[in-house]
């Protein structure tokens, strides 16, 4: 079997040949493909899950990705018509005179947008010869481009001494305290390509500002606390929590010493979307406590956690003194001499969330005698070495 790759945000395809895309099965998803007319025929021939958008790129143009500002400089460094093809946006500065855009000069297509102060917006708007990109208006400063996780404080907002035109490519938190007054006082406009977090308290106030959201809007609920990351709770630190409310993507992690008495007092609720472990005396309060999509991984005596890539040899398995329940949430590599009957006698269950690979297929049947939750899979080394995996996760960009 061949290649398999996973998320590409460009996949650019405009130099590809029969040598450089042999060997690869599937790419899961691609939020861009660029192509030329000679290499259209590779987007049938690569199985592509599922593609953003396509384009071919114009004979000649220059490719630019990201931000792009032109100003008077760059204007004048154009000696003959540049094609320029954009993946992002293009801001023209408020400082540039109406003449020296012409059509003639200067032309753009690809993927993004444009912004252009009003009066330039009929002469930025003459150069793009690509119905798909639009040009926007802008008043004051220029857009600030914010690029993967970007929090909106106070502080941010006290900072800017105008308006603020603020783009954000990827993921957008308001900060829980931010004042929302301020919020509309100080953004002029406001786009989200991407995730919106806001908490259901910010939301009145937040779309009275008319945002342009492409993406998908998260709103936390009133009066919860969020878990921003795998959180381990254990007698002491629980004390913490007073008739808390929760709402989290990331895993939990009660220790055996977590009561449940200690929990009647601490937690009310916890939305998550992730999975929750607990000692099996708390098996119960948790599913009421939680919402129906929680996963509750309950274990007897202890557990490992495999968050990383983790190899275990048969004797590691025989020191264990008790049975314990693993929980692969990560890569897990069990060793040639892994036997069936030691991990039978050494592991209480097996939860299965992301890999684990064997050596010998014969332990297979064991294993999966002991499977409790399987979300992922259970892969043969040698499967593996012959292409079976995904060995590109989450690329970039990716030229073929």
């Amino acid at each position: 079997m061949g290649q398999i790759i996973g998320n590409v945000g460009v996949l650019d395809l405009t130099k590809a040949t029969e040598e450089s895309i042999q060997g690869i099965d599937e790419i899961s998803n691609a939020g861009v493909v660029l192509y030329r007319p000679e290499t259209a025929h590779f987007l049938t021939r690569l199985n592509i899950g599922n593609i953003g958008k396509s384009k071919e790129l114009p004979e000649g143009a220059q490719l630019h990705q990201g931000v792009l500002t032109i100003d008077k400089g760059y204007l004048a460094s154009i000696k003959d018509t540049m094609k320029l093809f954009i993946i992002g946006v293009v801001i023209f500065d408020k400082n540039i005179d109406p003449e020296q855009i012409s059509k003639e000069k200067l032309m753009i297509s690809g993927i993004g947008k444009v912004y252009a102060p009003s009066h330039l917006s009929g002469a930025a708007s003459s150069t793009v010869t690509d119905g798909t990109i639009s040009v926007s208006v802008y008043e004051g400063a220029p857009p600030r481009i914010e690029n993967g996780e970007f929090t909106l404080t106070n502080t941010y907002l006290d900072g800017q001494e105008e308006k603020v035109n603020l783009l954000v490519n990827g993921v957008l938190k308001l900060a829980r305290d931010l004042d929302m007054k301020k919020f509309n006082e100080k953004l002029n406009k406001l786009e989200v390509n991407g995730v919106l977090n806001l908490y259901a308290e910010q939301e009145t106030e937040f779309y009275r500002k008319k945002a342009d959201i492409t993406g998908v809007v998260e709103v936390t609920p009133a009066g919860y606390e969020v878990f921003s990351k795998l959180t381990r709770i254990n007698s002491r630190s629980v004390r913490r929590f007073k008739s808390k409310k929760v709402f989290t993507k990331r895993p939990i992690i009660f220790e055996a010493d977590v009561t449940r008495e200690l929990i009647s007092k601490t937690f009310t609720n916890i939305q998550t979307s992730s999975y929750i472990v607990c000692h099996e005396s708390l098996e119960d309060i948790m599913y009421e406590i939680t919402n129906i999509e929680a996963e509750i991984l309950p274990y007897e005596h202890s557990f490992v956690l495999i968050r990383d890539d983790e190899t275990w040899s048969n004797e590691e398995f025989l020191a264990l003194e008790k049975p314990v329940n693993f929980i692969v949430d990560g890569q897990l590599t069990l060793q040639k001499d892994v036997k069936g009957d030691v991990l039978k006698e050494k592991v209480a269950a097996v939860d299965v969330l992301s890999e684990i690979i064997i050596q010998e297929k014969q332990l297979k049947g064991s294993l999966q005698s002991l499977v409790r939750v399987n979300t992922g899979r259970i892969i043969e080394a040698e499967k593996k070495r012959n292409g079976d995996s995904v060995t590109l996760k989450n690329v970039g960009e990716l030229s073929l």
